[in-house]
C-alpha cells in the first residue's frame, strides 16, 4: 500500500512540475484560466485527485489561485518588491492570528495521528520530509514551500474527519502568503525541515505528548521568530 501512495504523490508531483512551466513559459499566460479539469486529465494523463491535489499545491505557493464556482486562474508573478521586514510589519496582525488558530488545532491533531496512524500515513509523511529537504538543498524555493504545506496537510487529512480537523483544514486553505513570507526568513527553511522531522519520528514512535509538544513549539517559535523580524 505504501507504494501506491508513493507512486500516487509522485504523479501530483510531476503534475505541479508540468503546470509550473507551462505558466512560466507563457502557454498559460497570468490571468488566464486552466482547462476545464477533464480536459486537462486528458491532456496531462492523470486522475482528478492526483490533477486537484497539484492545483492545491500550485495555489499554496502562488501559482494559481482556485474561485469556487469559477475555476483556476494564473495568477500575477509579481517581484518581491517589498521587504520581507516590510511586509510582516504590514501583516502582523494576520499572521499572529493565523499562527495562534493553527497551534490551537495542529498539536492536538498531530497528538491524535500518533496515537492511530497507519504505515501508509507515516511513509508519506517520510517521502515529504524527504523531498523538501532535497527540494531546500537545491534552493528550489517553490517546492519548499508547497511540501511545507502538504506536511500539515496530510497531518490534518489523516487525524480524523471531526469538526477539530475540519477547522484545520480551513485554516490551512487560507495560510498563503504567511507560509511563503515565513519560510523566506533567514535560517527558517532548515529550521522547519529539522522540525518535520522530529514531528514525524515522534508519531511514528507512536509518542502523543511528543508528537503535540514538537508540533506547538514549531508552531511557537515560527510566529515569534516572524514578529522579532518585523521588529528588528
Amino acid at each position: 500500500m505504501g507504494g501506491v501512495a508513493h507512486e500516487t504523490d509522485q504523479v501530483w508531483s510531476a503534475t505541479v512540475d508540468h503546470l509550473r512551466a507551462m505558466i512560466d513559459s507563457g502557454e498559460l499566460p497570468p490571468g488566464s484560466r486552466l482547462p476545464a479539469e477533464r480536459a486537462l486529465c486528458e491532456q496531462l494523463g492523470i486522475s482528478r485527485g492526483s490533477l486537484r491535489q497539484a492545483l492545491r499545491v500550485l495555489d499554496s505557493i502562488g501559482y494559481v489561485q482556485i474561485r469556487a464556482g469559477s475555476g483556476t486562474y494564473v495568477r500575477e508573478q509579481g517581484t518581491e518588491e517589498s521587504p520581507l521586514s516590510s511586509w510582516f510589519s504590514e501583516h502582523e496582525q494576520l499572521v499572529e492570528k493565523l499562527f495562534d488558530l493553527r497551534a490551537t488545532v495542529e498539536p492536538t491533531l498531530a497528538e491524535r495521528l500518533a496515537r492511530q496512524h497507519t504505515p501508509r500515513v507515516v511513509q508519506r509523511l517520510a517521502d515529504n520530509v524527504a523531498e523538501m529537504e532535497e527540494a531546500a538543498a537545491n534552493g528550489d524555493m517553490l517546492r519548499v514551500i508547497a511540501t511545507d504545506a502538504e506536511f500539515h496537510r496530510v497531518i490534518a487529512g489523516n487525524a480524523g474527519s471531526d469538526d477539530v480537523a475540519d477547522l484545520l483544514r480551513s485554516v490551512l486553505a487560507l495560510v498563503g502568503e504567511e507560509r511563503r513570507a515565513a519560510l523566506r526568513l533567514p535560517g527558517q527553511i532548515r529550521k522547519a525541515v529539522a522540525e518535520h522531522r522530529a514531528i514525524l519520528e515522534a508519531i511514528s514512535r507512536s509518542d502523543a505528548a511528543a508528537a503535540r509538544e514538537i508540533t506547538l513549539k514549531h508552531l511557537l517559535d515560527a510566529k515569534t521568530y516572524a514578529h522579532d523580524y518585523a521588529s528588528s
